[in-house]
C-alpha cells in the first residue's frame, strides 16, 4: 500500500487494518461490529441495547468472597500474633517486639481497608446492576408519561400551518 510516513512496523499495522495512503481523501473510522443495523447483542445487529444486572451481581459476589477472605485473614493474623508480644502483651528478652508490632499493625490496617472497601463496593455494584436493569423500563415509562403531545396541523394530517 502507500507510504504514510510511518515506520515499517507501524505501516504494516496500518495496512493490515485496511488503511491506505489516501492523500486528500477523507479518512474513515469504523466501530467494531458496526454493520449499519441496530445496536446491542452479538454483532450489533439483533435489536436494541439492553442492560443486565448479571455481570454486576457476579462482580459483587466476587467482592463478597474477597471481603470474607480478608475478614478470615484478619482473624488468623490476630490469632497468630497471640503471645508474640503484640498489643498489650510483652515477651521478655525478645528484641524485635516493636518491629513485629509495626508489621502486625501494617497488615492489620491493610486487611481492614481491603475488607471495608470490598463491603462498600459490593453494595454499589449491586445498586448499579439493579439501576441499569431497570433503566429500559424507566425510560419507556418517562416517554409514555410525556404531557406535551404533537397536534395535527389545521385541516388534518395533510394540512399545513
Amino acid at each position: 500500500m502507500g507510504d504514510t510516513g510511518l515506520s515499517e512496523r507501524w505501516q504494516a499495522y496500518y495496512d493490515a487494518a485496511g488503511g491506505t495512503d489516501s492523500g486528500d481523501k477523507d479518512v474513515q473510522t469504523r466501530l467494531a461490529s458496526a454493520d449499519g443495523n441496530k445496536g446491542g447483542g452479538k454483532g450489533g445487529s439483533d435489536g436494541d441495547l439492553k442492560s443486565s444486572k448479571g455481570p454486576w451481581n457476579t462482580a459483587s459476589n466476587a467482592l463478597d468472597e474477597l471481603r470474607r477472605n480478608a475478614t478470615t485473614a484478619l482473624g488468623d493474623l490476630k490469632h497468630g500474633q497471640e503471645g508474640a508480644g503484640v498489643a498489650s502483651k510483652g515477651v521478655e528478652g525478645l528484641e524485635s517486639t516493636s518491629v513485629q508490632q509495626r508489621v502486625f499493625n501494617s497488615w492489620e490496617a491493610r486487611l481492614t481497608v481491603v475488607r471495608d472497601e470490598c463491603g462498600e463496593l459490593m453494595g454499589k455494584l449491586q445498586k448499579a446492576g439493579k439501576d441499569l436493569a431497570n433503566q429500559d423500563e424507566a425510560i419507556e415509562t418517562l416517554f409514555k408519561a410525556q404531557d406535551t403531545r404533537p397536534i395535527p396541523p389545521p385541516g388534518g394530517p395533510s394540512g399545513s400551518w
